[in-house]
């Protein structure tokens, strides 16, 4: 499970879109367009599904964090 990411036309930084789903669901989405509030610059942003990505730090650290155990 990650989370739907654009990025801040105004800032250049990385803004959640506050949707979570997973990858593969979000790569069967049909094209879509929605707005999202900006954390990084406190406005809104208009935003089609071709400009976002799916953010799945999570995932990643733990699957990293198991590479780290010693046996």
């Amino acid at each position: 499970m990650g989370e739907l990411m654009i990025r801040c036309p105004t800032t250049g930084k990385p803004v959640s879109t506050g949707i979570h789903m997973d990858r593969t669901k979000f790569r069967s989405m049909p094209v879509f367009f929605s707005t999202s509030y900006c954390a990084s610059c406190g406005g809104s942003h208009e935003w089609f599904a071709r400009d976002a990505w799916m953010c799945e730090a999570e995932a990643e650290a733990m699957d990293s964090s198991h590479d780290l155990q010693v046996a």
